[in-house]
């Protein structure tokens, strides 16, 4: 994980979807979620009984999750 980690001021995010079947027709969206932390940057969180996925990806898609980050230093 620590691999496709992305750290911005001190702070380390890491590129995750949530777990389950995605809406057909709809690519994932993958948000900045803080290692061991259940909300996203853009204060998105999986639903009761849900979670993040495991697998996290090269980059971050969350249009708003990309706006936070950019606000403190990213890209």
């Amino acid at each position: 994980m620590q691999s496709r980690a992305i750290t911005v001021s001190g702070r380390t995010f890491v590129a995750l979807q949530k777990a389950g079947r995605s809406t057909r027709g709809r690519s994932a969206v993958f948000h900045a979620v803080t290692p061991n932390c259940r909300m996203s940057l853009c204060a998105d969180e999986p639903g009761a009984g849900s979670s993040w996925s495991e697998q996290p990806a090269e980059a971050v898609t969350c249009p708003e999750c990309l706006k936070r980050l950019s606000r403190i230093g990213f890209g």
